[in-house]
């Protein structure tokens, strides 16, 4: 292999008789070197919107969340619930009781998620979400309401409101009565304590929150019941880890069924749809990039017919068949080699301009959590991509060298 590499190294950077062969060859690998660029540049900007809406995300979503797979609550009385609480690496554990509502201001009405929470949950959240007031959900005798800023904007509602609040929740088992629908419903003026903000519309016009036995008594429910446990996990533990014994302690629970999630599993529709997107972009940009590896076809038919004499004198000297043919596969894979390598160097020294500098700015006078397109390399992606330009090259390189004998 040796000797067939030198040969290919000599034909690749020495001047041919005819120049259209070196000006193929030189804008075959340019066009791979773009299309290599364009697949790291790319695919770094999906890595670096997912990255961002996942700390938007990261700053309201717990680490860990036990949720019913059958129901929509359970008691938090559960002996298996006290011995989550004893799992090294669990910081916080909070109860969650969830269900739907309707918030009404003076003409102004719209619906939204009523989480009851205790003090706990001030600890898995994020303290710079608070957008004006604080996170103060009161006592069960003196209860307050925290709102998300858009839902507040909808009710035209915000802190230090002389005018509370009116919440209507729907009594968990209650039958809706035609003559008497309010029946079915339990309501209760509250006032506004604080608003938090995190950047995404739909959370933000999501969320009320109040303490945990408020809700259960505006929802019917009994003193022990929740929707769901939220986990904060200390730094650096091992989440899978944790999630993983959960799932065994709870396995065992009779009469109910759990499944525990991570923060990506949370909206794994989102985090689905991120990842089709990306590898859509990637298999359109690796289409343009066969069309210019195909190019190698032309370049080395070129070259094998200028190398006749070369050949046969080779054949003379003891060279097989085979010997002939890696030498011109070998010329083709190198010209996809230096395109492909040039290119991911390239990307990668643009991508690490972009993040260090934020050359390319998203569109101005927008409200984009960001100023700039964000980055983020992932080294399997450049893995990926070196590979298969590399495989087709090496494919494409084969079908002309079946004619260099």
């Amino acid at each position: 292999m040796r000797f067939e590499l030198r040969v290919a190294l000599r034909y690749l950077f020495s001047k041919k008789k005819q120049n259209a062969i070196n000006i193929v060859s030189g804008v075959c690998a340019t066009g791979i070197c773009v299309a290599s660029l364009a697949l790291v540049c790319i695919l770094s900007v999906y890595n670096g919107f997912q990255s961002v809406v996942g700390d938007l995300y990261s700053s309201f979503d717990p680490d860990l969340r036990i949720l019913p797979k059958d129901g929509k609550t359970y008691p938090d009385t559960l002996p298996q619930i006290a011995e989550i609480r004893k799992i090294k690496g669990i910081q916080t554990q909070a109860p969650v009781l969830s269900d739907g509502a309707v918030l009404m201001n003076g003409e102004k009405q719209t619906s939204a998620t009523l989480c009851g929470v205790d003090d706990n949950y001030y600890r898995i959240i994020k303290k710079d979400i608070v957008y004006a007031g604080e996170f103060n959900i009161g006592k069960d005798e003196v209860p307050y309401m925290v709102l998300g800023v858009a839902l507040a904007a909808q009710l035209n509602a915000s802190i230090h409101f002389v005018q509370p609040v009116t919440l209507y929740a729907p009594i968990h088992d209650a039958k809706l009565s035609i003559s008497n629908p309010e029946g079915a419903f339990n309501q209760m003026q509250i006032f506004v304590s604080g608003l938090y903000s995190v950047n995404q519309q739909e959370t933000d016009s999501k969320f009320a929150f109040v303490p945990i036995n408020v809700a259960r008594e505006m929802y019917g429910y009994g003193p022990h019941e929740i929707s769901h446990i939220d986990i904060k996990t200390e730094e650096g533990a091992d989440i899978s880890s944790i999630q993983k014994q959960i799932e065994k302690i709870l396995s065992d629970v009779d009469g109910y069924t759990f499944e525990v999630l991570d923060k990506e599993t949370l909206h794994a529709d989102f985090y689905r749809m991120l990842q089709v997107e990306k590898w859509v972009t990637f298999l359109i940009l690796f289409f343009v990039l066969m069309i210019a590896i195909v190019n190698i076809i032309g370049s080395l038919s070129m070259l094998i017919i200028e190398k006749k004499n070369d050949i046969q004198t080779l054949k003379h000297l003891g060279a097989t068949d085979s010997t002939i043919r890696r030498i011109f596969l070998l010329e083709g894979w190198m010209v996809t080699a230096i395109g492909c390598i040039a290119g991911v160097v390239l990307g990668l020294l643009l991508c690490g301009l972009q993040s260090w500098f934020g050359i390319i700015r998203l569109s101005e006078g927008s409200d984009f959590v960001i100023e700039y397109y964000p980055v983020a390399v992932q080294f399997w992606d450049i893995v990926i991509i070196i590979i298969s330009v590399l495989s087709i090259g090496l494919i494409t390189a084969w079908f002309p060298t079946k004619y260099a004998e």
